[in-house]
């Protein structure tokens, strides 16, 4: 991990991209030739976690769309403490959407469709208004540059917001596809989704990867390891060490 992903870092990276032109939009609002960013944030642990990102966005006039689980070990979606959470995102002008685990059900379309609709009407109940697009967590092959709708939402990896605009992401703490700024849309004005994992990002002193998710198990069961294996690839529950295999997040 470098330095820069703390909270600061990330202030100085919107302030960046903000320098260059860059426009915060949702996805139904991306043009891929001019200047917009799509600022995606998958919650994968803690929703706590986005706040501090979802604060220095509003503060900064720009929107993100948060990706939560509903089906997870890591947080309870009906809790009182997460829905004080969804409202707070909601209140700073960010979208709420559904982050989906289709690796817990057959692949087989019309289950997907189905699940995915049982999922959002889950989501839709606690923010009151339609969920309109979704993440997939540990997404199969089959589901990257996949251009169908999925249950007639629109998800992050259609062509459109996948390979027709640039894309990067933050992938077990680590910039996978290098840099943003340094990034050929950035470099050519062109618009891109930039992904993002809160509990990489909530800190005020940069951490190692393996600092920032010690510090998270120490405040749960150390159970809570074999979890974390499961949702980051490369994360060994025994050591708390990760390996960076070639993967997509």
């Amino acid at each position: 991990m470098t330095e820069d992903f703390t909270i600061g870092g990330y202030e100085t990276l919107l302030r960046a991209l903000d320098e260059r032109g860059y426009v915060s939009c949702r996805y139904q609002d991306v043009v891929p030739a001019r200047r917009n960013v799509i600022l995606r944030h998958d919650i994968d642990f803690s929703p706590s976690f986005a706040l501090a990102q979802a604060e220095v966005e509003a503060a900064q006039g720009m929107c993100a769309s948060y990706f939560f689980l509903t089906n997870t070990p890591f947080y309870e979606i009906t809790s009182d403490e997460i829905r004080s959470v969804l409202r707070s995102l909601k209140a700073l002008g960010h979208e709420v959407a559904l982050h989906f685990d289709a690796a817990l059900y057959p692949d087989d379309r019309d289950i997907l469709d189905r699940e995915v609709n049982r999922e959002c009407a889950i989501l839709e109940d606690l923010i009151a208004e339609p969920v309109e697009v979704i993440s997939f967590h540990r997404p199969a092959k089959s589901l990257l540059n996949c251009p169908d709708s999925i249950a007639g939402r629109f998800h992050t990896y259609q062509p459109k917001f996948f390979t027709d605009i640039g894309y990067c992401s933050d992938s077990r703490g680590l910039w996978r596809y290098g840099p943003p700024l340094d990034h050929s849309a950035i470099q050519e004005g062109r618009a891109i989704q930039l992904l993002t994992h809160p509990i990489w990002w909530a800190h005020k002193t940069a951490r190692t990867r393996e600092a920032v998710l010690a510090d998270f198990v120490r405040g749960r069961d150390a159970s809570i390891c074999e979890a974390i294996a499961e949702t980051i690839t490369g994360y060994d529950p025994k050591t708390g060490v990760i390996t960076d295999p070639q993967k997509i997040d």
